[in-house]
């Protein structure tokens, strides 16, 4: 099926439910009114609402599904079910960013609606966590609205909502380290490369604080990606001496040893090829030799992760443009 019929099978689906779901969402919110000596039925309503949805999610009719869920959060707070309430807002901010992210994928115009919506629904999730004293769950939605940003092209606006995550993890350094990590990969997606370094540098630095040594597991595997990404950053700023904070100038003192056993080098990964491919790397740089920079990329290339890899390309562009 091409995109275009896709798209029409879509657009006439919606046409069709349409009509029935502005029926029954009105029917189900005539429940809610007052009336003489009668109470509103709320939880019937919630209830019929919820379900409204996920028939509508099913349709793949997102926004709708998120209206329905809106719908469900607030009969919730009405009959003070905070954890419900929670949970109908998230689902609904988590509906409405799969319309958005439809939207993008498909080309369609729009003012964004959906993605302010959604964005709308997560900080109220966020602030409910915030006020029930659950700062890890305020977190990890924070990561989530962060991570679905950096996805639809706006990493930007995905460091706000990251930063926050990474002062609710102020606690747990590891999950701390993770926001970290996202605020650095924003930077360098936005050409931000001393904000980026400055983000490795401050994980590394809490990695010596409050990890056990020797490393070993994630924290290791952080250093490591740590140590590589500066290196890679440094050689593509050269930085003047007199500019060079001391850790950064350690680093680069390390990397321009010629030695590859890797337990005098005290390296955070268990690869002497690698070693050697960036003390080489740095010396090339050193020398300006964009000849066996090339070569050296190649050899690196399969090396590599994916960010490294556009650190290495940015470098290799700097190079030779100067």
């Amino acid at each position: 099926m091409t995109l275009g019929v896709y798209y029409w099978n879509m657009m006439e689906s919606s046409a069709v439910t349409g009509n029935d779901y502005l029926i029954q969402y009105r029917n189900i919110s005539s429940k809610l009114k007052k009336r003489f000596l009668r109470k509103p039925n709320v939880a019937e309503a919630s209830e019929e609402f919820g379900q409204l949805a996920r028939e509508l999610s099913d349709g793949e009719a997102w926004a709708q599904a998120g209206l329905c869920c809106v719908a469900v959060a607030k009969c919730e707070q009405t009959l003070v079910n905070p954890t419900t309430e929670v949970s109908a807002i998230t689902q609904a901010a988590r509906y409405f960013l799969k319309a958005e992210i439809m939207n993008h994928y498909l080309h369609c115009p729009s003012f964004n609606e959906h993605l302010m919506t959604a964005i709308s629904c997560f900080q109220h999730a966020i602030q409910l966590y915030i006020d029930h004293k659950k700062p890890a769950l305020a977190a990890s939605l924070s990561v989530e609205l962060g991570q679905a940003l950096r996805s639809l092209g706006r990493p930007s606006e995905a460091l706000t909502h990251l930063r926050i995550a990474a002062d609710l993890h102020a606690t747990s350094p590891f999950h701390h380290l993770t926001c970290l990590g996202y605020i650095a990969s924003c930077k360098i997606e936005l050409g931000d490369l001393h904000g980026a370094l400055m983000m490795f540098t401050q994980m590394a630095t809490i990695i010596e604080q409050t990890a056990e040594q020797p490393l070993t597991g994630a924290y290791k595997d952080i250093l490591a990606r740590c140590e590589i990404s500066s290196l890679l950053i440094l050689l593509t700023l050269q930085p003047l001496p007199q500019h060079t904070k001391p850790p950064h100038a350690q680093l680069l003192e390390k990397y321009s040893w010629n030695t590859s056993d890797l337990q005098k080098f005290n390296v955070p990964y268990d690869d002497a090829e690698l070693v050697v491919l960036l003390q080489s790397l740095v010396l090339t740089c050193q020398g300006r030799d964009t000849q066996a920079l090339a070569t050296l990329s190649q050899h690196l290339t399969r090396l590599l992760g994916p960010e490294h890899l556009h650190l290495l390309h940015t470098l290799v562009t700097e190079m030779n443009r100067t």
